[in-house]
C-alpha cells in the first residue's frame, strides 16, 4: 500500500483550522518524519510532511498541510528542522530524511534549506509538480473539482479519470499568475501568466488599508460593497446598456467612483478590499478564457493559495469564465486548491529517469471522511486519503458516456430534503438499536467484552456526530446519498477497530445455510423443463437476499430466528413490471452465456441458498460464472475471502460445484470494496480483466441495485435482483415494501 514511499493506508482527516488545510492521519504509517515537500511561493510557503502519531491513534504517520508567508521563510525552516530532528534519534532503518522543494522558492533558498536542516534537499520543477498534483487529485479523489456560485454554491462535477481528462488548463494563482496547458501525464507547457495575481491584491490592500494579514484581508472583503468604490456602468448610462450586453450592476472602471464627487460615493476600507478582489479575480477569469479560446481548451481548472475557499473570489471567477464565454464554459475549483504543487513534489520518486505515470501505478485511493474534524464554511471537508491495494477501474461493460453518464447514486439526498431527513433519521435509529444491542450483549457479533462495548460507544458517538453535520450541511462531504451514508458508517467502525461485527453471525448463519443446501438442490434439480427450474433459481436468490441485518424492518426476525428461507420466499411480492424472471430464464436457456459476472449481497442463505444454486446452474449450462464479493467486510456482506471458503465446503458435498470448479467454470473475485453499495466504475482491476469479455451482469441486492446501479447501462445484458426492504426506497421506485425487483436488459449500444 504505498505512494511513492508512502504507506498512506487508514489515512484520515484530523483538523481543520481556518484558513488552512487539514492534516491527513495516515494510521499504518511508522517511523520517523523523513520526507517533508515544500512548495515556496512569491507570498507563501506551503509545506505538506508526515510525522509519527501518538499511540491513541494507532501509531503510525500524519500527512500535514501547513503555510507559512515567505517573509516568514526561517519560521519554516525552523518548523522543517524541527520536524527532522525529532525523529534523528528514532530507529534509523528506512531511506535517509529529504526535503523534497518546489516553486520558485526552491532555487531562491536551496541552499539555505540544505545548510540549516542539513538534510539532502531535492528539488523538483515547480510546473511538472503543480501539473502532477493536480491530475493525482482529479484522477484519485471522488468529488474533488466543484463549481461555485452564489446561487449554486458547490456543485460537483463527475471529472473524467483517465485519458479523457486531458487536454486542460490550470491557472495557478499565487503571488503572480501561471497559466499551464496539459495534454497528457507529464506532458505541459506554461502558456502565459499575469502579474496580476494574489500578491498584487496583497500588496494594495496593505498600503491602502494598513492590514497585514492575507486572511484578514479576504475576511474583511465579504463584508465590502464595490459599488461603493467603483465607477459602474449604470452611474455613466443611468442603466443597462442593453445593446452591447451591460447590465448596469457591471464594473466599468475599478474604484473609478472614488473620484467621481458627483456620485456622492462614501466607502469603507471592506469597499475597498472587495473591489481590489473583484479587479483581480475578473482579470484573471478573462486573461484565462483567452487563452483557453487560444488553445481549443474547454476545462479550466483554478488552483493555487489565493482561492481558499473563498465565496467572493470563486464566484468572480467562475463569473468571468461563464460571461467571456456566454455561458459555454465553467471555472473548475479543486477542494486541494492551495497544495498542488507541494502535493505533486510529496508524491514525486526519487530517480526522474524511472517514473511511472500516475496512470500506470498499480493501486488507487478512496476518500474517507470518518475523522473529518471542521470545513472551511462554503468548501466540502478533506476527507482520508485510504490507499487501496490494487488499481480500481471501471466495469468493462459499463455505460458511461455524454449520451447515458454513469451515476451510481439512484436518489441525491442533499437535493431532496425529505429523502435526507428520512435517511438521517434512519442511519441515527440503526445506530443506536446497534449500541442497544451492544449494551444488552445481543450484538450480532456475540462478543461481549467491555473492549468491544466501548469501542461501539466510541463509534456510536463518531457516526452519529457526523449525521448531525450531514443534517444541516449535506454537502459536507460530498455528494449526500444512501451510499455515503452507508459506507461513512463502515469508515467509521472501522476507525474505532471494529471491522466486522456481524463475524459471528455470518459464520453462524452460514453453517446453518449450508445444512439446507442438500435438500434444496434435490428440490431444484429435479425440476423440468430447465426454464422453470431457472426461473425458480432466480426467485430463490430473492428469497436469500432477505435475509439482511442492515434491513431495520427484517432485523429482529433474523435476530430471533423467526425468518426461514420458505417464509422469506412467502413474503415477497411480484409486481409484473419489475418481474422478469420468466423472460430472462428462457433467454439463458436458449442462448447460454459465455460469461458471467454475479455482484453478490449477504451471506448465510442469500449466498448459500440463492447465489450458489443460480450460478451452480449457469455453470452446468457451460457459462463460466465470476462471483464478485466484497474485499472488507460490511455489514453481514460476504467477503471473497469467505466466500471462497463457502464455495470450497460446498465442493467437498456437490459435484456440480466441484465440477465447475474443476472446469474453471467457477471462480471468486474480490471487487475491491469494502461497503454494501456498489460503485462501477471502481472495481479491482483483477476482477474487471477476469471478467472483461462477460456477457452476463447480474447484480443483487438493495445497496447494489436500488440504492446504486438503479439505472445503470451495460453493454451487454443485464439482471438486477433485490427486495426492496425499505419503505422510503420503494415509495421512491413506486413500489411497496418486499416487491421484489427482478428486471432483465438486454445490452444497450455503447
Amino acid at each position: 500500500m504505498m505512494f511513492g514511499n508512502i504507506n498512506s493506508s487508514g489515512a484520515v482527516i484530523d483538523e481543520i483550522e481556518s484558513g488552512a488545510a487539514s492534516d491527513i492521519v495516515l494510521p499504518n504509517q511508522t517511523g520517523r518524519v523523513q520526507k517533508v515537500a515544500v512548495d515556496i511561493g512569491g507570498s507563501l510557503a506551503k509545506v505538506v510532511y508526515l510525522t509519527s502519531t501518538d499511540a491513541a491513534l494507532g501509531g503510525g504517520g500524519r500527512l500535514h498541510f501547513k503555510a507559512f508567508e515567505t517573509d516568514s521563510i526561517d519560521g519554516c525552516i525552523a518548523f522543517i528542522k524541527q520536524l527532522l530532528d525529532g525523529g534523528r534519534g528514532q530507529d534509523a532503518q528506512g531511506d535517509a530524511p529529504v526535503i523534497v522543494a518546489t516553486g520558485g522558492g526552491a532555487h531562491r533558498f536551496g541552499t539555505q534549506l540544505r545548510e540549516q536542516v542539513g538534510v539532502e534537499v531535492r528539488v523538483e520543477d515547480e510546473m511538472q509538480s503543480l501539473t502532477a498534483g493536480l491530475s493525482f487529485l482529479i484522477r484519485e479523489v471522488e468529488d474533488e473539482v466543484f463549481t461555485y456560485a452564489q446561487d449554486k454554491p458547490m456543485q460537483f462535477v463527475n471529472t473524467c479519470g483517465g485519458e479523457d481528462m486531458f487536454p486542460y488548463m490550470l491557472v495557478n494563482i499565487g503571488s503572480g499568475v501561471s497559466i499551464i496547458k496539459v495534454t497528457g501525464e507529464g506532458q505541459y507547457e506554461r502558456i502565459s501568466g499575469t502579474s496580476l495575481g494574489g500578491g498584487t491584491l496583497w500588496g494594495l490592500l496593505h498600503e491602502l488599508t494598513g492590514v497585514r494579514s492575507f486572511d484578514e484581508m479576504l475576511e474583511m472583503s465579504k463584508s465590502g460593497d464595490n459599488t461603493r468604490v467603483d465607477m459602474m456602468v449604470g452611474d455613466i448610462y443611468g442603466g443597462d446598456y442593453g445593446k452591447i450586453g451591460l447590465k448596469a450592476t457591471n464594473i466599468a472602471a475599478t474604484m473609478g467612483g472614488v473620484c467621481r464627487t458627483a456620485l456622492g460615493k462614501q466607502h469603507t476600507a471592506a469597499d475597498v478590499a472587495r473591489s481590489l478582489l473583484y479587479m483581480v479575480s475578473n482579470n484573471v477569469g478573462q486573461i484565462a478564457y483567452l487563452n483557453a479560446q487560444l488553445h481549443g481548451i474547454r476545462r479550466i481548472y483554478f488552483g493555487g493559495y489565493f482561492i481558499r475557499g473563498h465565496p467572493p473570489t470563486m464566484h468572480t471567477l467562475s463569473y468571468a469564465i461563464d460571461f467571456w464565454s456566454r455561458g459555454q464554459m465553467r471555472a473548475l475549483f479543486l477542494r486541494h486548491e492551495g497544495f498542488l504543487g507541494a502535493t505533486g513534489a510529496f508524491f514525486a520518486d526519487a530517480a526522474p529517469a524511472t517514473r511511472t505515470p500516475a496512470s500506470r501505478r498499480r493501486h488507487s485511493f478512496t476518500e474517507n471522511f470518518s475523522v473529518a474534524q471542521e470545513q472551511r464554511a462554503h468548501v466540502a471537508a478533506l476527507g482520508a486519503l485510504d490507499r487501496q491495494p490494487a488499481a480500481l477501474v471501471a466495469l468493462t461493460q459499463l455505460v458511461d458516456d455524454a449520451a447515458c453518464a454513469y451515476v451510481p447514486d439512484t436518489v441525491d439526498l442533499a437535493g431532496d430534503a425529505a429523502q435526507r431527513a428520512y435517511w438521517v433519521a434512519a442511519m441515527e435509529r440503526n445506530t443506536r438499536g446497534l449500541l442497544r444491542m451492544a449494551a444488552d450483549g445481543s450484538l450480532p457479533g456475540g462478543s461481549t467484552s467491555d473492549d468491544t462495548a466501548q469501542r461501539m460507544q466510541a463509534f456510536g458517538t463518531l457516526y452519529l456526530r457526523h449525521l448531525r453535520r450531514l443534517g444541516s450541511q449535506p454537502t459536507a462531504y460530498g455528494p449526500m446519498s444512501v451510499r455515503a451514508l452507508l459506507g461513512l458508517r463502515e469508515q467509521c467502525l472501522h476507525e474505532v477497530g471494529l471491522y466486522d461485527i456481524f463475524a459471528e453471525a455470518k459464520r453462524r448463519e452460514t453453517d446453518a445455510a449450508l445444512a439446507q443446501l442438500p435438500a434444496l438442490l434435490a428440490e431444484t434439480d429435479g425440476m423440468a423443463p430447465p426454464e422453470a427450474r431457472l426461473e425458480l433459481l432466480v426467485r430463490n436468490v430473492l428469497a436469500g437476499n432477505m435475509f439482511d441485518w442492515g434491513a431495520a424492518e427484517l432485523r429482529g426476525a433474523i435476530a430471533a430466528g423467526a425468518l426461514d428461507f420458505a417464509a422469506a420466499r412467502e413474503r415477497i411480492t411480484w409486481p409484473a413490471r419489475l418481474d422478469n424472471a420468466r423472460e430472462f430464464a428462457a433467454h439463458a436457456v436458449r442462448q447460454p452465456y459465455a460469461r458471467a459476472v454475479v455482484f453478490v449481497d449477504n451471506s448465510g442463505a442469500d449466498v448459500c441458498l440463492g447465489v450458489l444454486p443460480f450460478a451452480r446452474f449457469l455453470a452446468a449450462q457451460g457459462t463460466c460464472v465470476v462471483l464478485a464479493a466484497n474485499s472488507r467486510p460490511a455489514l453481514n456482506d460476504v467477503t471473497a475471502g469467505e466466500l471462497d471458503d463457502i464455495v470450497a465446503r460446498v465442493a467437498e458435498a456437490d459435484v456440480g460445484v466441484r465440477d465447475a470448479l474443476a472446469a474453471g467454470r467457477l471462480a471468486v473475485c474480490g471487487t475491491g470494496s469494502s461497503g454494501p453499495c456498489l460503485d462501477l466504475r471502481k472495481l479491482d482491476e483483477r476482477l474487471v480483466a477476469l471478467c472483461a469479455d462477460a456477457d452476463l451482469v447480474v447484480i443483487v441486492g438493495m445497496g447494489r441495485a436500488i440504492h446504486t446501479n438503479y439505472r445503470a447501462r451495460f453493454t451487454c445484458d443485464s439482471l438486477k435482483l433485490a427486495v426492496f426492504k425499505n419503505q422510503m426506497a420503494a415509495d421512491a421506485a413506486g413500489a411497496s415494501i418486499y416487491d421484489a425487483l427482478c428486471v432483465f436488459e438486454r445490452a444497450s449500444a455503447a
